[in-house]
């Protein structure tokens, strides 16, 4: 995700050096970028405590099922 994010960042360079952007769609387009980035953050730490939650569930039913052996 951070290659597409770097692309659509140079994408908007170009734009921006082209002339193509007014400074109010500078402004949002830079706005968006900043809110993509912060989704993409939250989407990695989700990610992380999803992993580390199902790593928990197995080692506990694990310990179950050894004390169900015994």
């Amino acid at each position: 995700m951070n290659e597409t994010l770097e692309q659509y960042k140079e994408q908007i360079a170009n734009l921006e050096n082209d002339g193509a952007l007014n400074s109010e769609m500078q402004i949002l387009l830079n706005h968006l970028i900043e809110d993509l980035e912060k989704c993409v953050q939250q989407n990695l730490s989700l990610r992380k405590a999803v992993l580390k939650s199902n790593s928990k569930e197995s080692r506990m039913s694990s310990k179950l099922r050894d004390a169900l052996y015994e």
